[in-house]
């Protein structure tokens, strides 16, 4: 589905000013720690669906959305006084738990990362490993034999005459 300029100069609009509005003029304690993820405006600009996530624990995801949904009246007015809508949408609170899922994500892939390093370092402590390597490593010693000369470029070799 394709938003219009519109709805995204909408969109952004309200996702600006819902944050600050939220976070400065709302006096509920339930929500001091909302954030505002996303706004999805519907094409005939009649509803917003508003994306939040809180980041105390403490309180439960049911008790901030309703609290933000006793508060969508005034949030609505605020924003017809604030941004000059000619019609303000009716704002849909959804959480958004998208901040939770790529903490989770970012956790199983540290342990990955851990548990490789964990087996590279124990596949390297031991005696068949560590004289693999040492058969890897090169001497310092030249090898024996003539030593090549590399062809040179037509285009070098005009660059210098």
């Amino acid at each position: 589905m394709s938003t219009t300029i519109r709805q995204q100069r909408v969109s952004e609009l309200l996702f600006e000013e819902l944050g600050i509005l939220i976070a400065n003029e709302l006096k509920d304690p339930r929500l001091s720690y909302v954030d505002v993820t996303h706004v999805r405006v519907s094409p005939d600009l009649r509803s917003a669906r508003v994306y939040v996530y809180h980041w105390d624990k403490d309180v439960p995801r049911e008790q901030v959305l309703k609290a933000l949904k006793k508060a969508a009246p005034f949030l609505r007015s605020q924003l017809a006084a604030r941004c000059g809508l000619r019609q303000v949408p009716e704002l849909l609170f959804y959480y958004d738990d998208t901040p939770e899922q790529a903490a989770r994500v970012d956790q199983i892939l540290t342990k990955i990362a851990e548990e490789r390093a964990g087996r590279e370092e124990a596949a390297e402590s031991t005696p068949e490993a560590l004289a693999a390597a040492s058969a890897e490593t090169p001497s310092a010693h030249p090898p024996e034999g003539p030593a090549k000369e590399w062809p040179q470029d037509d285009a070098s070799s005009e660059q210098e005459g």
